[in-house]
Protein backbone atom coordinates (compact mmCIF):
# COMPACT_ATOMS: atom_id res chain seq x y z
CA UNK A 1 0.00 0.00 0.00
CA UNK A 2 1.25 3.48 -0.83
CA UNK A 3 2.01 5.27 2.46
CA UNK A 4 1.06 8.60 0.86
CA UNK A 5 -2.49 7.43 0.19
CA UNK A 6 -4.98 8.62 2.79
CA UNK A 7 -7.60 6.16 3.89
CA UNK A 8 -11.08 7.52 3.27
CA UNK A 9 -13.97 6.87 5.64
CA UNK A 10 -16.54 4.32 4.57
CA UNK A 11 -19.31 6.67 5.74
CA UNK A 12 -19.97 9.60 8.04
CA UNK A 13 -23.05 10.76 9.90
CA UNK A 14 -23.51 14.29 11.24
CA UNK A 15 -25.91 15.84 13.71
CA UNK A 16 -25.21 19.58 13.92
CA UNK A 17 -21.59 19.87 15.11
CA UNK A 18 -21.16 16.20 16.14
CA UNK A 19 -19.94 13.63 13.62
CA UNK A 20 -19.52 9.85 13.62
CA UNK A 21 -16.96 8.69 11.08
CA UNK A 22 -17.13 5.03 10.12
CA UNK A 23 -13.94 3.28 9.00
CA UNK A 24 -13.84 -0.04 7.14
CA UNK A 25 -11.00 -2.31 8.16
CA UNK A 26 -9.84 -5.61 6.74
CA UNK A 27 -8.95 -8.48 9.05
CA UNK A 28 -8.27 -12.19 8.89
CA UNK A 29 -11.97 -12.91 9.43
CA UNK A 30 -13.20 -10.35 6.90
CA UNK A 31 -14.16 -6.71 7.02
CA UNK A 32 -15.10 -4.93 10.23
CA UNK A 33 -15.90 -1.34 11.14
CA UNK A 34 -14.72 1.17 13.74
CA UNK A 35 -16.33 4.49 14.60
CA UNK A 36 -14.70 7.72 15.71
CA UNK A 37 -16.64 10.62 17.19
CA UNK A 38 -15.74 14.29 16.87
CA UNK A 39 -17.19 17.73 17.47
CA UNK A 40 -16.42 20.74 15.28
CA UNK A 41 -15.91 24.20 16.74
CA UNK A 42 -14.28 27.47 15.71
CA UNK A 43 -11.14 28.78 17.39
CA UNK A 44 -10.54 32.42 18.36
CA UNK A 45 -9.65 33.31 14.77
CA UNK A 46 -12.77 31.62 13.39
CA UNK A 47 -10.92 28.62 11.97
CA UNK A 48 -12.75 25.29 12.18
CA UNK A 49 -11.21 22.74 14.54
CA UNK A 50 -12.17 19.26 15.70
CA UNK A 51 -12.15 17.83 19.20
CA UNK A 52 -13.01 14.54 20.88
CA UNK A 53 -14.26 16.35 23.99
CA UNK A 54 -18.00 16.69 24.50
CA UNK A 55 -20.25 18.62 26.85
CA UNK A 56 -23.61 17.83 28.38
CA UNK A 57 -25.57 19.26 25.46
CA UNK A 58 -23.59 17.16 22.95
CA UNK A 59 -24.70 13.87 24.48
CA UNK A 60 -28.09 13.76 22.74
CA UNK A 61 -26.39 14.39 19.38
CA UNK A 62 -23.89 11.63 20.17
CA UNK A 63 -26.74 9.22 20.88
CA UNK A 64 -28.28 10.04 17.51
CA UNK A 65 -25.12 9.63 15.44
CA UNK A 66 -24.12 6.43 17.28
CA UNK A 67 -27.56 4.89 16.72
CA UNK A 68 -27.41 5.78 13.01
CA UNK A 69 -23.83 4.51 12.71
CA UNK A 70 -24.86 1.19 14.25
CA UNK A 71 -27.74 0.88 11.79
CA UNK A 72 -25.48 1.71 8.84
CA UNK A 73 -22.86 -0.86 9.90
CA UNK A 74 -25.48 -3.54 10.43
CA UNK A 75 -26.91 -2.83 6.96
CA UNK A 76 -23.43 -3.24 5.44
CA UNK A 77 -22.87 -6.46 7.36
CA UNK A 78 -26.23 -7.88 6.30
CA UNK A 79 -27.42 -8.21 9.91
Amino acid sequence: MDTNTKTKPAHSIREADVKATIWRNHGENGDFYNVTLSRTFKDEEGNPKNTNSFGLYDLTKIEMVVRNARTWIMDQSGE
